[in-house]
């Protein structure tokens, strides 16, 4: 071995020695306490506790076992009610009344006889005072509408034409006349004479005519009544009683 070959031998080994002795120096130093606190802490570097606590440049908390692990938050239980709401107040519907009927008046006819006029909603008529004129047989009732129950008597009263009753929407004499106020009514629509104890119905309506037990009457038709019998005029439906 050359002189040269061993001399490089020997400071690599020399250098070697160095660089292990400085690297078990340094992983097994003891920092000092007095170290400026700014300074970074030694890479590897293991403090006892005493000197953990003298030391100023780190501070160590006491950390307690409830700290350390915060409480759990408890569970809460939110409850919901369902509310129903409450119903709006059924509110009637007002029902508005049945328009009262005029109030009957007295009247006196041309020949003096005192009476009273019956004012209906769908007809009018007039009946003389009890005592003044004779009843005769026969009357008409009211079958329907506001009307009903109604009841139309008639009396002697002598005529150019006998004793006879007439209907329609047009004003009549006294006692021998039926005002039907129904727009479906004619003028003059209809006229009962009281003929050999018989009652007979004529129609006097081509547009509106008057209907007998479900048939209407053709032209100018007569039609004896029986008791019983049903006749309309119009909207207004009478039922015919004998006695």
């Amino acid at each position: 071995m050359s002189p040269q070959l061993a001399t490089l031998l020997a400071l690599l080994a020399i250098g070697v020695v160095l660089i292990a002795g400085g690297a078990w120096w340094w992983v097994n130093r003891t920092p000092s306490v007095g170290a400026d606190e700014d300074a970074p802490l030694p890479l590897f570097g293991t403090l006892s506790a005493e000197e953990r606590m003298r030391s100023p440049a780190i501070s160590w908390p006491a950390v307690s076992a409830s700290a350390a692990t915060p409480p759990r938050p408890s569970a809460v239980v939110r409850e919901f009610v369902t509310r129903t709401p409450p119903s709006s107040p059924v509110v009637p519907t007002p029902v508005s009344p049945a328009p009262a009927a005029p109030s009957d008046h007295p009247i006196v006819n041309g020949a003096g006889v005192p009476g009273t006029m019956v004012e209906g909603h769908a007809l009018r008529f007039s009946v003389p005072a009890e005592g003044t004129l004779q009843f005769l047989p026969g009357r008409l009732e009211v079958g329907s509408g506001i009307d009903a129950g109604r009841e139309i008597r008639f009396v002697r009263v002598e005529g150019p034409n006998g004793i006879e009753v007439t209907f329609g929407r047009a004003d009549g004499e006294l006692y021998k006349h039926v005002q039907l106020r129904d727009k479906t009514v004619s003028r003059a629509h209809a006229v009962m004479r009281f003929h050999n104890a018989v009652w007979q119905l004529q129609n006097l309506s081509h547009t509106n005519p008057v209907v007998h037990n479900g048939v209407q009457m053709a032209g100018d038709a007569v039609q004896a009544l029986a008791d019983g019998d049903r006749v309309e005029m119009g909207e207004v439906q009478f039922t015919y009683r004998s006695r």
